[in-house]
């Protein structure tokens, strides 16, 4: 009986999005959940699951060539997911996190190189085809596993599904942006999406080392009072110093 008066109970103090964006802090987490969910889709990672072929086809690979090689994403992405998983219980999140934005940062700097320093070789292809994997391994290892955990955890429980819901909507348009904007600037400047990629994952990085904090090894309860206490607005020098995020 007991469990289920207290189930009633939390019910009952669930509270719409209206009235949790009046605290200040349930706002700033807010908006590291719809920033994370930028980093998430700019690393370009649906651009390379839904335009490999297009990419490679540009290196001169035929057509069914271009086609088959995309199966490498997949098995790419699944091993990644797999061991994403593994590494989330053994290391720190915000560890992981930046160190695959590192990771995509680089292949997205090598794709580009690759592109435009080495278009009409015999390697290009291979060698695109190898930076579009390598970036597809930290972006499903490393970055997306992140997002997807950091939704369940960072905001209030009595809160926790309007908030959630309010950051995916938002990365899910992020998504659409990618996919719709991709293909166009790929034939507008050619090699120079992927240098545009990769700053935007240079913000994302500095985004992620400034503002969020380390969540590993916390209980939900301990979590929340933790992010109230550093995004509150009575405490701006801690919330400025990622530092004392992981004390």
């Amino acid at each position: 009986m007991r469990g289920i008066f207290t189930a009633v109970d939390d019910d009952a103090e669930q509270i719409g999005w209206r009235q949790a964006l009046r605290e200040v802090w349930i706002r700033r987490l807010l908006m590291l959940g719809v920033g994370l969910g930028f980093a998430a889709q700019f690393t370009g990672v649906n651009a390379f699951m839904y335009f490999t072929p297009i990419i490679l086809r540009q290196t001169g690979l035929g057509t069914e060539a271009a086609l088959i090689a995309t199966i490498g994403d997949g098995l790419v992405a699944v091993g990644a997911t797999f061991a994403g998983i593994w590494m989330i219980g053994r290391f720190p999140r915000r560890v992981t996190l930046l160190g695959g934005l590192c990771g995509v940062v680089l292949a997205h700097l090598a794709l580009g190189a690759t592109l435009l320093f080495l278009k009409g070789s015999a390697i290009e292809s291979y060698a695109a085809l190898g930076f579009i994997l390598l970036a597809l391994l930290f972006i499903q290892m490393m970055v997306s596993p992140l997002y997807w955990l950091l939704m369940s955890e960072l905001f209030p429980m009595r809160a926790r599904g309007v908030l959630t819901g309010l950051s995916v909507s938002c990365q899910w348009i992020f998504n659409a942006t990618v996919a719709f904007l991709f293909p166009i600037i790929l034939h507008a400047i050619g090699p120079g999406t992927f240098f545009v990629f990769a700053t935007i994952n240079v913000l994302s990085f500095c985004f992620v080392a400034r503002f969020l904090p380390e969540t590993k090894g916390l209980s939900l309860e301990k979590l929340e009072a933790h992010l109230q206490d550093h995004f509150s607005a009575e405490d701006q020098e801690k919330s400025s110093d990622p530092v004392a995020l992981t004390k």
